[in-house]
């Protein structure tokens, strides 16, 4: 095992055209010349393509693209840290309006912990198994990370092998090398609320010499399948990782509680529940308690279905109303599946509901996973009227958004209460409004006109409730 684990981290640093695995004799002078470069770190530049996991803008569409440039990414090996940084601009798909999207990514990852600077440092911890796995999958953390793990060996008739290895006694990696000794790709896990065990899978290709260090020129990730980065290299250095701490603020609360809940009475037995990035509103009828929306986590759902059932005691939960399949919106579903709870939503949302949820669960086991219960769907197509004497429920399709392809507003008509998710978001106080009204605002209005709601109030699930004369000030019209 020792001169197998000598040959391994030497493969991604020494050209190897004439070494074969079937040569032990030559591993020890392989395992040298590694040692000799003292390899820490490494920083690439890149540019090419982004898409965004969780947003596809159809349950069955992939992930929606973004442009690439200035993408700088720095892999400590010695202090197991990562800064990924780079410029996105979104990628208008013909057919499909979209507002101009763009952003400058600023990621870190150290010690256990993860943030983003946007502008000021945000804890991602539900990132942190991810941008791990950019270190310890990229060639040279890979084969680190193999040596340091005792990673089983495979060797192959062709002269290329297969390394199997666990991190954390959780997460699990397997690569391949060529009989060149490159590294050409890397898969493990991540978890996701939504897909449960999401593979994810790293291909290097065209391995070229950077100064002494061979290097893939194109780097592609994939995530449950479908692409997730494409990145052409244009650059590489050595050792030039300078060390970073977690930011105070950070530090002292690296994984932020989504659990607090902030009440907002529009009626009686009509409120939002808000408090954080994503709001859930419930209505109470005389059969029970509707919940509209369940996003996040399972973290979040107990939050909300504890707090309903504390205000509405002795009432049931009937359902929960799911607006689309972004996985920010549908993180929390699980959650009431588990409860026994039906879960609202157009067919075509049911049916990919049903097939993730399907997925292997053994990362981050839920409260599903472990009841093994089946769901159960309230399936609609166009329109769904929950009835009810004092707070009747439509849920409306949304048609022609560039949002999302099976997209669902709630309207409460004898409230005149309009719930709806990213379609508008009302902009933060003091916010400069955008040069071009965005599309979907434009496109909510003409549903609204289309279906003839009396909308005086809008209840968003991003941020506070709204009146019908902010919603027209926001499209540029007058009262």
């Amino acid at each position: 095992m020792k001169t197998a684990r000598c040959l391994l981290l030497a493969c991604c640093l020494v050209s190897a055209d004439a070494i074969a695995f079937t040569l032990p004799s030559r591993l020890d002078l392989l395992y040298d010349s590694m040692r000799k470069q003292k390899i820490q770190s490494l920083e690439y530049v890149a540019h090419g393509r982004y898409y965004q996991f969780g947003q596809a803008p159809a349950p069955e569409l992939p992930w929606p693209a973004f442009d690439v440039d200035n993408y700088v990414a720095t892999l400590d090996f010695e202090r197991g840290a990562v800064h990924a940084k780079y410029h996105r601009v979104q990628v208008q798909e013909p057919g499909r309006q979209r507002p101009h999207s763009e952003q400058t990514q600023d990621q870190y990852a150290v010690d256990g912990v993860t943030w983003n600077f946007a502008p000021g440092p945000v804890a991602m911890p539900a990132n942190l198994a991810e941008r791990n796995a950019e270190i310890w999958a990229s060639p040279l953390g890979f084969i680190r990370a193999a040596f340091e793990h005792d990673a089983k060996i495979e060797i192959h008739d062709d002269g290329s092998c297969t390394l199997r290895f666990v991190l954390e006694g959780i997460y699990r990696y397997e690569g391949d090398l060529n009989s060149r000794n490159e590294v050409t790709s890397v898969r493990t896990f991540i978890d996701s609320p939504v897909l449960g065990d999401v593979p994810i899978e790293f291909r290097y290709l065209e391995y070229l010499d950077f100064d002494g260090v061979r290097f893939p020129l194109r780097i592609q990730r994939y995530v449950a399948g479908m692409p997730w980065y494409e990145l052409t290299v244009t650059d590489l250095k050595v050792n030039v990782a300078k060390p970073f701490t977690v930011p105070p603020e950070v530090a002292a609360n690296p994984v932020p509680s989504v659990a607090a809940i902030e009440v907002t009475e529009l009626a009686p037995g009509l409120v939002v529940f808000g408090g954080g990035s994503h709001n859930s509103v419930i209505v109470s009828q005389a059969g029970g308690v509707y919940v509209i929306e369940a996003p996040l986590s399972e973290q979040r759902s107990e939050a909300v279905i504890a707090k309903a059932r504390e205000l509405f005691p002795g009432k049931h939960i009937l359902g929960v109303v799911n607006t689309h399949t972004h996985f920010d919106h549908a993180g929390g579903l699980r959650t009431y599946v588990a409860e026994g709870i039906p879960v609202i939503t157009q067919s075509r949302n049911a049916q990919y509901y049903a097939r993730a949820w399907s997925a292997p669960r053994t990362l981050s086991p839920d409260r599903l996973a472990k009841s093994k219960l089946k769901p159960v769907f309230r399936e609609f197509t166009g329109k769904l009227v929950l009835a009810d004497a004092t707070h009747p429920i439509e849920v409306h399709e949304i048609t022609g958004s560039g949002h999302n392809d099976a997209f669902a507003m709630v309207y409460l008509p004898k409230d005149k209460v309009l719930v709806e998710a990213d379609a508008w978001s009302p902009l933060a106080a003091g916010a400069k409004p955008p040069a071009v009204v965005n599309p979907l605002w434009l496109n909510l209005d003409e549903n609204i006109r289309r279906l003839g709601l009396d909308v005086q109030r809008f209840a968003p699930l991003h941020g506070a409730p709204q009146s019908r004369a902010d919603f027209q000030r926001a499209l540029g019209q007058a009262n």
